[in-house]
Order: structure tokens, then sequence, then C-alpha cells
């Protein structure tokens, strides 16, 4: 089957419902992805609930089910739930499932499972207005504008629902709160630093507001020496945006979405996909409140014993974002843990020359826990007390 077929009988699976409960990931991709099919069903007219979860949901016995960025490695995947996602291993069973790896296709790397979301919305109903969420999930996710990505992305800007401008490529509303909000990338000395991004914008300041070049340069030369590796690179180039969206560029959506998904406000964030009046402006004050415990957690880890390449924080939903400012663009080995009740919470982030997603998943199973994810960012939860052993052996399989 192709990834056209398969997208084919996912429309058909679902407009084929009256009703769907629709599950989507905490993050970026999957509230886009989930957002995107309920905006078909909506214009077809169907019923649907949507809610973003952490983990896998307890899905009641014969109601109709989408699972978005979820859901993978299910072996037994009951008729009434299909799946949705671009994770290894694929889930199997008799629900549709409409995954790129089954269709020898690199999920990693490309179609994301908010562009499959898209289109599998474009053959519920004309959707193509929506390539903006698409474009914000396929970001969110750390993918490239290359191959299939690069078809939606150019379909978009055809279609006159996305534009490309160069410039600095951070999330936020103004220079100021993009440099101060900074975390992907990290920008050590400067992120968090009110005073600091003052002073910067005072020292570049031109005619008509800051020199981009000078501001870059004195960016360079504050934090090159403890910026991970890539992160200064990654601040300028093309970015996406997403004009027919209430958040209007594809990063800054992403950001929004995803800080709203992590911090527990997941109805906000599908609020901010499905265009409600009003949601963008808070939704853009959790993300800033967000990011800042973020930097605040970044500043206050705490080296883990076991393994050099390890750190503690205090609060679970921050691990991921913490895990990506330090291991940059270029995916420097780390291994964030927190939370101490009973289990913790890993996430890890690498190069991608040894697969975390397998490995996470094996020592986390071998602990008493579960884990998976990606080649380059895996998470998993594991035992308490079986942590130092974890990271030890994280640490000696990346050979760091």
């Amino acid at each position: 089957m192709t990834i056209d077929a398969a997208a084919e009988r996912m429309a058909r699976f679902l407009g084929e419902q009256p009703y769907v409960e629709v599950w989507g990931h905490h993050d970026a991709d999957g509230i886009m992805a989930a957002s995107l099919v309920c905006h078909a069903l909506w214009r077809r007219g169907l019923g649907f609930r949507l809610r973003a979860t952490d983990r896998m949901p307890v899905l009641e016995p014969g109601v109709p089910t989408l699972l978005c960025d979820l859901g993978a490695g299910i072996d037994d995947l009951p008729a009434h739930v299909a799946v949705i996602d671009h994770h290894a291993p694929a889930a199997t069973g008799e629900g549709p499932v409409l995954n790129p790896h089954l269709e020898g296709l690199d999920g990693e790397r490309v179609l994301a499972t908010a562009a499959l979301a898209y289109g599998v919305a474009n053959r519920l109903a004309d959707c193509r207005d929506l390539a903006g969420l698409a474009a914000a999930g396929v970001i969110g996710d750390g993918q490239a504008f290359e191959a299939e990505n690069a078809e939606l992305l150019n379909e978009g800007i055809v279609d006159g629902v996305l534009e490309l401008e160069r410039g600095l490529v951070l999330p936020g509303a103004s220079i100021s709160e993009k440099l101060e909000l900074a975390t992907d990338p990290f920008l050590p000395g400067i992120s968090g630093d009110a005073g600091r991004v003052r002073e910067l914008l005072r020292a570049s300041l031109g005619e008509d507001g800051p020199a981009l070049d000078l501001l870059l340069s004195l960016v360079v030369l504050d934090t090159a020496r403890e910026a991970a590796p890539g992160a200064l690179e990654s601040l300028w180039g093309d970015r996406v945006l997403t004009p027919r969206e209430t958040v209007g560029d594809a990063r800054t959506l992403a950001a929004v979405v995803d800080a709203c998904g992590k911090a527990g406000r997941g109805g906000l964030a599908a609020s901010v996909c499905l265009r409600a009046p009003g949601a963008a402006d808070e939704a853009r004050l959790v993300m800033a409140d967000h990011r800042r415990r973020v930097i605040g957690a970044i500043a206050a880890a705490v080296p883990v014993e076991e393994a050099a390449i390890a750190f503690r924080i205090e609060d679970p939903r921050l691990a991921s974002d913490v895990a990506s400012a330090l291991a940059g663009p270029l995916g420097r080995p780390v291994l964030i843990a927190a939370g101490t009740n009973g289990s913790v919470r890993l996430s890890a982030r690498g190069d991608g020359a040894v697969p975390l997603g397998p490995l996470l998943r094996q020592l986390a199973g071998e602990a008493g826990g579960n884990g998976g994810g990606h080649a380059r960012r895996a998470g998993a939860v594991v035992p308490a007390a079986a942590f130092p052993a974890v990271a030890a052996a994280f640490a000696e399989a990346i050979g760091a």
C-alpha cells in the first residue's frame, strides 16, 4: 500500500463515523495533527471530541477513536481505533494505520504526524487553508522541509496560505522576546536575562531600530564559548509565515501550542489551532511562562554522579524542552531526569549515531519501565530506584 492509499483508507474510516474521539499527543505535532482532523470532521458535519494527553489513553470499547502521534507499537489495534503516527514501530491490527514506516518512508526525517493528518483532512474536506498547521507541526517535530515536507510547503505557498521570508528564526512577537525566551537554541548569558537583552538591543540600535547584522554579531560574541554546537548557526534562516492562523509564523505557532500542551493546557492549545477568538493572546502568555520555567530549570539542573551527560530537574513537564536546549541543534548527547515519587521521567537527545528510541525502549523495559521515540530524541519512564543504573547504561551505550 502507498502512503496515499493509506491516507485514503484513513479518510474513509473517519468519514464513515458519526462521532470520533480524537486524541493528540501533548506536543506541537500531536495537537496540530488532531486539530487538523477535527477541522475536517467539522467541515463534513461529523461529531468529535478533541483531547491532548502525554500518555496512551484508555480506549473505550466500541467507540470510534483516532490516536494522533500516539499508538506506535500497538500490535492488537481494535477495528474501531485508528492511528496516525510517524514513529516506529508502526501499530498493527484491525484498525486503519497511517505511518510512513509502513510504506517504506523514513518517518524520522519526513512526514511528521501533522503532515500526515493534513493529507487525511484534505481527503475529508477542502482544508488547503490549514497548511499552516501542518507546517507548524513539521517544525515542532524538528523535521526539515525536504522531500515530502518540501512538497507540503511549496503547495502551501502556491495556494497563498504560506509565505517565506528571511529573518531571525526564533519564536516570539518581538526581537526582545525572541532573545529573552530563546530555549531552542538556548543562548547562555542571554536567555532569561531581560537586562542583557536590552543592552544588546541598545548597542545594535540604528536609525530604523536594531540592526540585525550587528545584533547577531553581538549575540555570537556573547554566547560562542558556551552555546551548544550548531546553536548560533540556527538563529538566522527562512521563516515560514502563516497568515491564515491566529499566530502569524509557523515557528511561534509551534512553540505556543507545544508550551500549552506541556503546561497541561491542551484545551487552550487546541483552541489556538481551531482559530478560537482570543485564544492566541492567552496562549502566548502561557508560552512565555513555560519558557521562563525551562530556562530556570536549566540554571538549577543538578549533574548526575553516574553519568556526566545526565542531569536532574524537578518538574517532569520541562524535561523534554530542557533536554533540547542543552543538546542544541546538532544533538549533543544529554539525558534529563525529573520526578522522585516512585518513578522518573527521562528525556534524551543525541546526534542519531546511536538511535535513542530503541535504546531507551530496551533500557527502560529491562528496568521495569517503558520508553521509545526517535533516533535523536526519545523519552522513558523508569522506577526511581533503577534510574542510576539506567543513566550509566545510557552513557555507556552512546560512548559518553
